[in-house]
């Protein structure tokens, strides 16, 4: 039975990630599996969906009868960071807070691009963030002002189904 890699790339990319001990905290920056739709944490790193789009046969001559593809996932998901404040100091804080939450995501994916095992055996192209759109804004919360940073990334790889 042919199975993909994006279950457990994304489950054990979620544990490493939580694991980590910049993110185990002081403080504490939860790592959702699943969006949440809306967080009340300060700080939060979440998934929101995977797609593959485009897959193939995995070589050239292997044709339909090796049944084998291979498969481009991609994985989306965001850093959130809100602060309290409201001028530029705050702002640049948050901006300062959600680099160094994106760097760990980053950063897990260089230290172990098999994704604790998941892409074993199947690996054609290391898990790469290939995209990271930051949007920076000030707003209230609970009726105190709060620097928001959200940054929207996107991680792909390639892997031979089995």
């Amino acid at each position: 039975m042919a199975t993909t890699s994006v279950p457990d790339v994304v489950i054990n990319f979620q544990a490493q990630l939580a694991a980590r001990p910049a993110l185990v905290g002081p403080p504490l920056v939860p790592v959702y599996l699943v969006d949440l739709g809306v967080t009340s944490d300060p700080e939060a790193i979440g998934f929101t969906r995977c797609t593959v789009a485009g897959a193939d046969f995995f070589a050239w001559g292997a044709g339909q009868a090796s049944r084998a593809t291979l498969e481009p996932p991609t994985l989306a998901g965001y850093v959130w960071v809100e602060l309290p404040g409201n001028d530029t100091t705050s702002a640049a804080t948050a901006i300062r807070r959600a680099g160094v939450l994106l760097g760990e995501v980053m950063q897990q994916l260089r230290d172990d691009p098999y994704v604790a095992g998941a892409l074993d055996g199947r690996l054609r192209g290391a898990p790469l963030m290939r995209s990271a759109t930051w949007t920076m804004g000030l707003g209230e919360q609970n009726r105190t002002s709060v620097a928001r940073v959200n940054v929207d990334w996107l991680i792909t790889w390639n892997a031979v189904t089995v």
